[in-house]
């Protein structure tokens, strides 16, 4: 009896700590109310987005980068990298490693340096997109040029938003 017990507080703990983190997720995100109430009133009229369009993306200014020499700064001190590339529209050409969505369906790219082998295992860059539809047509392994503003390193993955595909 006492090890029932004790799997059902583990369940009950685990469950506990599921909902916490689902609580913290909830309050990172976009402000929008989840009541019922004014429902009618915020779909009747869409909320105006201060996002660029492609033709305002393809007008700032871009950096060209070489992907491999990206990263390398990354590597060699991500604070520096950050402090010069963070917030900036960067192009680059890289190797598509895989081509999925993350937890909250927000399509992307992962991508490695074009001479990276099948046995790679460094640092990434991970390329987000508003549409899934932008990486229907592209595959594993195929060499993209690609622009996008950078963000920030975690865990060796360098995150860059608002991407979209050159070429």
């Amino acid at each position: 009896m006492k090890l029932i017990g004790k799997i059902i507080i583990g369940v009950a703990v685990f469950i506990v700590v599921v909902g916490i983190i689902g609580v913290a997720l909830g309050l990172g995100g976009d402000d929008q109310s989840s009541t019922s109430e004014n429902t009618t009133a915020e779909v009747s009229k869409p909320e105006p987005t201060n996002k660029p369009t492609k033709e305002q993306k393809q007008s700032q200014t871009v950096i060209s980068v070489v992907a491999e020499e990206f990263i390398e700064e990354f590597d060699k001190n991500q604070l520096a990298a950050e402090e010069k590339y963070e917030g900036k529209l960067i192009e680059f050409t890289a190797k598509i490693k895989n081509i999925s969505e993350d937890i909250l369906g927000s399509p992307f790219l992962s991508l490695e340096p074009e001479s990276a082998d099948e046995f790679y295992f460094g640092t990434t860059i991970q390329c987000f997109f508003e549409n899934k539809s932008d990486l229907i047509n592209l595959e594993n392994g195929q060499i993209a040029t690609l622009r996008g503003k950078v963000d920030t390193q975690s865990l060796g993955i360098i995150i860059v938003k608002d991407c979209y595909v050159i070429e």
